[in-house]
């Protein structure tokens, strides 16, 4: 969907605020990645948690050293964006020590049962100097909350019900998904120069009421005490 396709969904009361947030959405999406990835092409990084599609070699083609690691088998072979492919979880990475110059994982800190000891293996195979970003939801975010304590059968009908997306549901304990978790996580391993970012588009177009209330929360979490509403939660670290 395009900006202005976007906005145009959008009530008219909301559409200035509508720009906003489509144009804050491209940057975090796309752009932020590639800037992230600076000086990377020719160096080991980690895509930590690919799945089927990794978004960080959509944002930045030229990258020649990916290494995709994820659980699902079917996924990896689906997964036509990473140049090595293989089969792990985060809480014990099967890489030896000070393998990579990044670690790069996208919406799979929620899934995570451990994602303390998941921070302690990203440091430790992560290069001196290394980086990390972890892009994930906010548990504080109201659309998001509720999948702590769903199934996956009852989450999976709600998705038909209401018509989102279904790229596969998985189990989502959110036991990382708050500012304070992530950087006691990550400090705890070991990392240094912390930075978050709260950012993230409505999850539903559809019905248009429902729509505005989205909006009206996301114009409520610009206040900063409010920011944890907002639906997606990044963070970037240095080894």
């Amino acid at each position: 969907m395009t900006k202005e396709e976007f906005v145009a969904r959008c009530p008219k009361l909301f559409h200035s605020f509508a720009r906003t947030l489509a144009d804050r959405n491209g940057y975090y999406m796309v752009q932020f990645a590639v800037e992230w990835a600076e000086n990377l092409v020719d160096k080991p990084l980690l895509d930590a948690g690919c799945g089927a599609k990794s978004t960080l070699s959509r944002c930045q083609p030229s990258l020649r050293q990916l290494v995709g690691l994820d659980p699902l088998r079917d996924s990896l072979r689906e997964n036509p964006h990473v140049d090595w492919k293989v089969q792990g979880v985060l809480e014990n990475l099967p890489f030896h020590a000070e393998s990579f110059d990044a670690v790069y994982s996208d919406s799979v800190f929620e899934h995570l049962g451990d994602p303390a000891k998941a921070c302690r293996e990203f440091y430790r195979v992560l290069k001196p100097g290394g980086r990390v970003l972890i892009n994930t939801n906010s548990i504080f975010n109201p659309f998001m909350f509720p999948n702590k304590f769903l199934s996956i059968s009852m989450r999976e009908r709600l998705k038909n019900v209401l018509s989102i997306d279904n790229a596969g549901t998985f189990h989502a304990p959110y036991r990382a998904n708050t500012k304070a978790r992530l950087k006691r996580y990550l400090r705890r391993a070991g990392f240094h120069h912390l930075r978050f970012y709260r950012w993230g588009l409505p999850g539903m177009m559809q019905p248009k009421w429902f729509l505005a209330l989205e909006l009206g929360m996301e114009l409520l979490s610009e206040i900063p005490i409010f920011g944890g509403l907002k639906h997606r939660l990044m963070v970037t670290a240095e080894k």
